[in-house]
């Protein structure tokens, strides 16, 4: 014992149970004297010093420790001891293992929360540097990732140790590693969800914290921050949760606190504006705020947190009208607390001002709120009743509804907060509790009960994880473990929280309308007087005790259950909810409101719940939420109650650190292993420091040679069945070795990865070099290349200098003598001329003598001439006369032969047509005789005897005179012959069939062009007269006899002129060697003629491209191309050629065939352009006069029928496109190939114009685009087209890439179309952007024709909002606008079916077998659900001609193109059972139209079953009953062998052609007759010697043609069963095809079925 008294020993005393750090100040004569480092002095005889007593202080208790867990001496009063060192030295944190211990200084510490702070602890684990609260913060930030699951920080301690303040640090560190992590530049270094988050903290201190005698900021409520942290490591929202506000302290303190913060900085910062506003003064004036006679604070300046709350408020968006409702909403409650009563009936209000005041800030009615507050409204049976209340009753009237104000406004700006800061939640969470803490004042009331029942909840928290739940732990894992005791706390929360416990006994009580505070007293004293944490008071007063685990507590139970049932009566809510404020009505809109009734009466579901209970239940769901996170403790300290800076109270901290358990969690960290991590996680995370080291094959082995490696004594960690325990030191190693590895290796990556970019760059950086040099290397060649061409062209100039300059004077000397000798002959040539003029002029004058004598004589010759002639007419027409009756004899036999075939044979017909031609032969030569009589007769001797006169009568060289002699040269020579064989030689042949007569196109008047009548005249006249040619209308209508009278034989002057006349002229001709037959002789084609019901293929010939009828004589001789007869064309749109056969057929038609044909055809008489098509289009267009009203005037415009709509413009529509572009200029210097101007382009047919505006004016250029050779889409240019010509390129640039293309697709098919395309491209170019006005043909009521005498042809358009009418030029172009406009509203049905399609096509008639020619009918089509008619009009009671019913088997081929090249028609050909229609159109849309329209009329039939189909579907159901499958096959002799042909398909097999050309090459027909045909040779094989070509062509069909594999089976299995003689030769060579084919190709699924039935059935028999 005698070291311990030498003095200045540090030991420790142990007095009263504690120990305290002392010194031995001195030692003599036996006494020793010890002075405590608190200042106590204590003197011991040195004889009564024990070790008990006295024991030595070790050297870390004397120098202090960081981690109290490496403290030696370990017992409190080294603990404190261990604080107090670190208080005075100003570190006010120390760790105890992970948890840190906070002594508040009191005080700010420079440069302990700086900048450079945040930065440090942000680079360091908790350990490496000196404690700090940033460490804790770091470390629970890195456990995000490291743990994988959420953290928290629970700060405790008591009222004033600095929670709040701890609070606040963490929230600023953990910001500042959110802005680190987002990378962001220094000008968004603060994120808005941050900012908002620090912002918080201010107004919640404002509105939520207040002085008390402990603590100058007490949070007077409590708080829980969730920050959300996302995977990259930034905040990204957050929520604050309150907890249990004080709101009793709006209305009272206790002496010496203030009310909460905001009153006093409102009316220190507010504006005078505003203060005036408000009716604010200071805060002596309020009694709510005078009351407790403290309303300053030295350490608090109101002003500036006045600023700071309007700054914060601004942060988080609130706007200046809530915060301005706020401050009004402040200021009424202060000013309602001024309001006083006074007795008088009752209370009364005894100032009106404060009323006034508060009535108006809170936009109330003073009269209503005054009787709210001195009366009490009931309804009782549905009366309202008044009560005067008491002046006291009135005070709390007034308070609950100020103290309703405050909290409704306080759980706004929280919800405020919560919108400002919201944000997502996909990652992890941390967690920052900060509490009220412990309270024991002088009166506590329930206010404090709830706030030391929250504080036992998390001592409770804080034993089981860091006491209970360790050790269950170090238990299950088999740890060498040494139990340490605790104190738990649980039976205080017991008596608290079980059933029957203080809060169950509030709750229930407030339950009770009769309740009082003193039955609660006597419940709680009845209940819980036995229970040792239950203190009783010896004396009767209105108190009762708790011991809490940090010492006991005295509550006062008067205004407990009126607090706890938060009653707020009904007529107030009503009142503040009439508010004329949205702000204050907005507050107590959703307020819950609660009447007297509201007691056990009411179930337990209905009733309101009271303020401890729903304090409870949040507590426990906070409980929850911490349960379920990775916990970081912060115990505050407060180091003295006086609030002052450098006390360090010993008896105040040792009390804290007693009943916090402060000595056991040392004791538990110093022993304890912290840090448990599971085998694979472990080996997982530092697996990267064993790659040196051997190690076994389990987890467990390979952790512990680990382990070993940096803690060779075990001490620091253990390892238990299924974990690693770590203490935090050497987890700390762990982390630093595992961030020094994963750093090499990432400096390692890192240098690769520079590495490569570095020889990336080098690799470019040596590029451009080379390229530098190349470039350089040929500038300085080509330098010195061009100083040499330099000089050689300078010797070279001086060369050719010299030598031009001799050449020049050899040339000029050599000029100078060519131009004497030019001078010499000029003047020798004009005296010549001289000469000769004057012999001319003499001549001259002789020759016109002679002239005038010779035009005398022929005058006279020709006057005889003419009356020669005029004597030869009588015969000649006699002659013409006999001509044309020889013609009808045969027009009448013909008729007659056609009567008498219909009743004869096949060998009577042959008889007939035999005798038929021998009288048409015979009737062909009187004719021809009668001809050559008539050409004979006529005497051409006197006609060439006048023109031999007239010959000589002129002189030699006039070119009329040996014209003439050159005709009659050849009219001497031989007979003249006449030649029908070639149109008119103004008339041009029609190639098409039954094409549109171009000459009418332009005319808007079908007489122009010899159609005087337009509904009966077909035949084509002269403009003079139709009668001066007999011949002209042969074919059309029998010719008068007057007309035979006015044939002429034109005088050699004439017969010149004819050359040239016009289309209406007729031409005479002169005939030469008459003969009967022409030697290229064609069949005549009859017209059209339909009687019979799908009749029209009989074979009377084919229409014929041409536009001419030759006529033929019986010699075989032809006419004379030199002279040509006008024949009038049937239509002008068809032809008829004669032949000697093609004559007979002519003549076949009877009179009644003729006036069906004509009437049939009269349409295309008078058709104009495309207007009268032999289809109905979709597209129509013409000029037509329009007015719009009674009031307007006509006016012509040209309308257009397009895509259903009627649209007219003010002029045709010519242009394809027109439109802005960019032309390149195409000048020959450098300077104009660069100039872009900006030109109007038209294009117009394949002409593509380019002006200088839009007026059109000045035409600057036009471009052939049909002779362009390409049409480029330019992509170097931005919208820029190349037009590609032979010459030269134009290059073009579009304003809009819209505009490009659509010219470039324009130019591009103008490019590549015919000039009959590009027609039709204009035709359809009708933009209804340019048009005067449109109209929707759906829109139209109705379309008639109108009676106006003015205005003939004339038509009215109505809707439902105007009236157009129209004047067409043609009563035929009427009737076709009305047809047209009236499609859409006319009848959709047709004889009752609705039809589908309908319109004008030509279909195909047959020819006999000696035509070749196509032969086209045209017929009105309608396409209804189930068949396909035509009729001979469009009219409504046509007749109709043909029907062509559709099912499933029909098919539809689609229009060929090649056939188009052909024939110049579009064409659809649609099979049916017995008959096919081949039809035609000249537009491909119509054609596949009408396509489409059939195939999808026989896609919608329902399949076609035959009756061998059928019974193999009942042989197929009925497989298993052998006798009703063998009465099938009895009953119908379909399925058995036969004798008979068989006449259709036994399945089902579509009707037409087959299409393939490869099949059909091979002479395949349809499906329908190759089925038939197969059955024949299977027929056949039973007589054949050699059936073998039989049995291929079988196999080979069924190779060839698919669908017809089924039907071979089929009828296989038909001959092959019930055969009458199975042995038979025929039936042999079957079943070899049955075997063929089942080596070859196998049936459908259906029939192979089928077909093992058969064999199996074959097998059993």
């Amino acid at each position: 014992m005698d070291n311990f008294f030498t003095e200045g020993s540090r030991v420790w005393l142990r007095e009263n149970g504690q120990h305290y750090p002392s010194t031995v100040h001195s030692c003599a004569e036996g006494v020793v004297v010890f002075r405590t480092d608190y200042g106590q002095v204590f003197t011991y005889k040195q004889s009564t010093i024990t070790h008990q007593k006295v024991t030595a202080m070790h050297q870390t208790s004397v120098e202090s420790v960081e981690d109290m867990a490496a403290l030696v001496d370990l017992h409190e009063g080294s603990i404190m001891h261990n604080l107090f060192q670190r208080y005075q030295q100003n570190k006010i944190y120390t760790y105890i293992g992970s948890i840190v211990a906070s002594v508040n200084p009191y005080k700010a510490i420079p440069g302990l929360y700086d900048r450079t702070a945040v930065e440090q602890y942000s680079k360091h684990h908790m350990g490496e540097i000196p404690p700090h609260i940033f460490a804790v913060a770091n470390e629970c930030y890195r456990c995000l990732w490291k743990r994988h699951d959420n953290q928290c920080v629970l700060i405790s301690g008591e009222s004033g140790a600095g929670k709040t303040e701890s609070t606040k640090l963490i929230l600023k560190f953990l910001s500042a590693m959110s802005q680190h992590s987002l990378e962001l530049s220094c000008k968004e270094k603060t994120s808005c969800v941050e900012q908002a988050i620090l912002e918080s903290s201010p107004i919640m201190e404002a509105f939520g914290n207040a002085k008390t005698v402990y603590n100058n900021n007490s949070s007077r409520f409590g708080k829980f921050v969730q920050l959300n942290i996302c995977q990259k490591g930034n905040i990204q929202g957050g929520r604050i949760v309150d907890y249990l506000l004080e709101k009793n302290r709006v209305v009272r303190q206790n002496p010496g606190e203030r009310n909460y913060h905001i009153f006093y900085a409102l009316l220190a910062g507010i504006e005078e504006e505003e203060k005036d506003a408000f009716y604010l003064s200071v805060p002596e004036h309020y009694h709510y705020l005078n009351q407790s006679g403290c309303v300053a604070d030295k350490t608090i300046n109101d002003k500036d947190s006045f600023k700071e709350v309007i700054t914060a408020m601004d942060v988080m968006q609130f706007s200046k009208e809530e915060v301005r409702e706020v401050l009004r909403l402040l200021a009424g409650i202060l000013h309602l607390g001024n309001i006083e009563f006074i007795t008088a009936g009752g209370a009364q209000v005894s100032f009106k001002t404060a009323l006034g005041r508060s009535a108006e800030l809170l936009g109330l009615d003073s009269t209503q709120l005054t009787e709210a507050l001195t009366q009490r409204s009931m309804i009782l049976r549905g009366e309202e009743i008044l009560t005067p209340l008491s002046v006291q009753q009135a005070v709390d009237s007034r308070d609950s509804v100020a103290m309703a104000l405050y909290s409704q406004c306080f759980a706004w700006v929280i919800k405020k907060i919560n919108s400002r800061i919201r944000g997502k939640e996909d990652f992890k969470s941390i967690g920052i509790l900060d509490i009220f803490g412990f309270e024991n004042f002088e009166v506590n009331r329930f206010e404090q009960f709830n706030i030391n029942y929250a504080n036992e909840k998390l001592q409770e928290y804080f034993n089981k994880h860091i006491f209970s739940l360790e050790q269950l732990e170090y238990s299950r894992e088999g740890l060498v473990w040494k139990d340490i005791d605790w104190t738990d706390n649980g039976e205080c929360l017991d008596l608290i929280e079980k059933k029957l416990g203080l809060l169950a006994l509030i709750n229930e009580e407030s339950h009770f309308p009769q309740a009082t505070d003193c039955t609660l007293l006597e419940k709680l004293h009845s209940q819980h007087a036995n229970n040792s944490f239950y203190v009783k008071p010896r004396v009767a007063v209105h108190n009762f005790g708790v011991k809490h685990y940090a010492g006991e507590v005295q509550y006062d139970v008067r205004g407990i259950l009126e607090k706890n049932r938060d009653t707020f009566r009904d007529d107030l809510l009503n009142l503040l909810r009439e508010s004329r404020l949205d702000f204050i009505y907005d507050l107590f809109e959703h307020v819950s409101s609660r009447n007297n009734q509201d007691t056990l009466k009411c179930g337990s579901k209905h009733r309101k719940p009271t303020v401890s209970l729903q304090f409870k239940d949040s507590l426990h769901s906070l409980m929850a939420t911490l349960s379920s996170s990775n916990p970081f403790f912060v115990r505050c300290i407060k180091p003295n109650t006086q609030k002052m800076p450098d006390h360090f109270d010993q008896t105040v901290v040792l009390n804290q650190l007693h009943y916090s358990g402060m000595l056991e969690t040392v004791r538990i960290r110093r022993a304890g292993f912290p840090v448990r991590r599971q085998f694979q996680d472990f080996y997982k995370r530092y697996k990267v420091l064993m790659r040196n080291l051997t190690v076994p094959e389990d987890l467990k082995g390979k952790c512990a040679v680990l382990l070993h490696r940096y803690d060779s004594t075990s001490t620091e960690w253990q390892l238990g069945k299924n974990k690693v325990f770590l203490r935090e030191s050497l987890e700390n190693k762990l982390e630093k070795q595992r961030e020094v590895e994963v750093t090499k290796a990432a400096m390692i990556i890192r240098a690769h990865v520079l590495g490569y970019v570095a020889r990336k760059h080098y690799k470019k950086v040596l590029y451009y070099v080379v390229v530098i040099q190349k470039n350089y290397r040929a500038f300085l060649l080509r330098r010195k290349f061009l100083h040499l061409r330099k000089a050689a062209i300078t010797f070279q100039k001086q060369l050719r200098g010299q030598i031009a300059r001799r050449v020049y004077r050899q040339l000029l000397e050599e000029k100078r003598r060519q131009e004497e000798e030019r001078r010499r002959k000029e003047e020798e040539e004009r005296e010549r001329e001289r000469q000769r003029q004057e012999a001319e002029r003499l001549a001259q004058q002789a020759e016109e003598e002679r002239k005038q004598q010779e035009l005398a004589a022929i005058q006279k010759a020709q006057k005889e001439a003419e009356l020669k002639q005029e004597l030869e007419k009588q015969k000649e027409n006699k002659q013409v006369e006999e001509i044309l009756r020889l013609e009808k004899e045969i027009e009448d036999l013909q008729r007659m032969k056609e009567q008498q075939e219909l009743s004869l044979t096949e060998a009577s017909l042959q008889r007939l047509q035999q005798l038929r031609d021998e009288e048409l032969k015979r009737l062909e030569d009187e004719a021809c005789r009668a001809a050559q009589e008539f050409l004979e007769s006529l005497n051409f001797d006197e006609i060439d005897e006048c023109v031999r006169n007239i010959e000589r009568s002129l002189s030699v060289g006039s070119g009329y005179s040996a014209k003439l002699s050159e005709l009659t040269g050849n009219a001497c020579s031989e007979k003249p012959n006449f030649n029908f064989s070639q149109p008119y030689p103004e008339e041009e042949v029609d190639e098409g069939f039954e094409a549109d007569d171009d000459a009418f196109k332009d005319s808007p008047n079908p007489s122009e062009h010899g159609h005087s009548d337009q509904r009966t005249s077909g035949i084509r006249t002269s403009d003079d007269s139709s009668e001066e040619d007999p011949y002209m209308n042969d074919t059309v209508v029998p010719t008068s006899p007057a007309a035979s009278n006015t044939m002429l034989i034109a005088s050699g002057h004439d017969s010149l002129s004819l050359h040239n006349s016009s289309s209406g002229e007729s031409t005479y001709c002169m005939p030469e060697n008459v003969s009967c037959r022409p030697q290229n002789s064609e069949e005549l084609i009859s017209p059209d003629g339909d009687y019979d019901y799908d009749q029209d293929d009989y074979e009377d010939g084919a229409i014929t491209s041409g536009s001419s009828v030759t006529f033929s004589n019986s010699h075989s001789s032809q006419w004379s191309p030199d002279y040509r007869c006008s024949v009038g064309t049937y239509n002008s749109s068809g032809a008829y050629r004669f032949s000697s056969e093609g004559a007979q057929s002519s003549f076949e038609d009877s009179e009644e065939d003729f006036d069906s044909r004509f009437d049939t055809d009269d349409e295309l008489s008078y058709r104009r352009d495309s207007v009268y098509s032999c289809v109905s289009l979709p597209y129509f267009h013409s000029f037509l006069y329009m007015k719009g009203g009674l009031m307007n005037t006509w006016k012509r415009r040209w309308c257009v029928l397009k895509d259903e709509t009627f649209l007219w413009f003010r002029s045709k529509q010519e242009a394809l496109k027109q439109g802005w572009l960019h032309k390149k200029g195409g000048g020959s210097s450098t300077l104009s190939r660069r100039n872009w101007k900006k030109r109007w382009f038209v294009l117009r047919q394949s002409r593509l114009m380019y002006f200088e505006n839009d007026s059109e004016e000045k035409l600057k250029g036009t471009i052939q685009i049909r002779t362009a050779r390409e049409i480029v889409d330019n992509t170097g240019k931005e919208n820029g087209i190349d037009i590609v010509m032979a010459d030269r390129i134009y290059h073009l640039i579009a304003d809009s890439p819209e505009d490009a293309s659509q010219w470039f697709s324009v130019l591009s098919q103008v490019n590549a179309s015919t000039e009959q395309e590009i027609q039709e491209m204009h035709d359809e170019q009708a933009n209804p952007q340019n048009a005067v006005g449109t109209l929707d043909v759906g829109l139209i009521d109705s379309v008639c024709a109108s009676d106006n005498p003015d205005r003939p042809n004339s038509f009215v358009i109505i809707t439902a909002n105007r009236v157009l009418h129209c004047n067409a030029d043609t009563p035929e172009e009427m009737h076709h606008w009305i047809t047209l406009l009236q499609r859409s509203k006319g009848d959709t049905r047709v004889e009752g079916q609705e039809f589908i399609v309908r319109g004008w096509l030509h279909k195909e008639v047959k020819n006999s077998p000696k035509m070749s020619s196509l032969k086209l009918k045209k017929r009105w089509f309608v396409l209804t659900h189930n068949s396909l008619d035509y009729y001979k009009s469009s009219e409504k009671n046509a007749l109709k001609l043909g029907t062509l019913v559709l099912n499933s088997l029909c098919s539809v081929v689609p229009p060929d193109e090649k056939i188009f090249k052909e024939t110049g028609y579009w064409n659809v050909t649609v099979y049916g059972r017995k008959h096919c229609y081949r039809l035609y159109t000249k537009l491909l849309n119509e054609a596949t139209r009408w396509s489409s329209a059939i195939q999808n009329v026989t896609d919608t039939k329902a399949p076609i079953d035959t009756p061998t189909q059928q019974l193999i579907q009942d042989i197929k159901e009925n497989c298993l009953n052998s006798e009703v499958v063998e009465q099938i096959y009895k009953r119908n002799p379909i399925l058995r062998y036969t004798h008979h042909p068989l006449h259709s398909p036994l399945l089902p097999l579509p009707y037409g052609d087959i299409n393939l050309n490869l099949l059909k090459d091979k002479g395949y027909t349809t499906l329908q007759d190759e089925a038939i045909k197969i059955f024949n040779s299977l027929q056949q094989l039973e007589s054949m010697s050699d059936p073998i070509p039989i049995i291929q062509g079988i196999l080979q069909t069924g190779h060839d043609l698919r669908p017809l594999r089924d039907e071979l089976y089929c009828q296989l299995i038909k001959q092959t069963n019930k055969v009458p003689n199975p042995g038979s030769v025929g039936n042999l060579y079957s079943w070899q095809i049955l075997t063929c084919m089942s080596c070859t190709f196998l049936p459908s699924r259906g029939i192979l079925k089928y077909l093992k039935f058969h064999l199996k059935r074959l097998l059993k028999s």
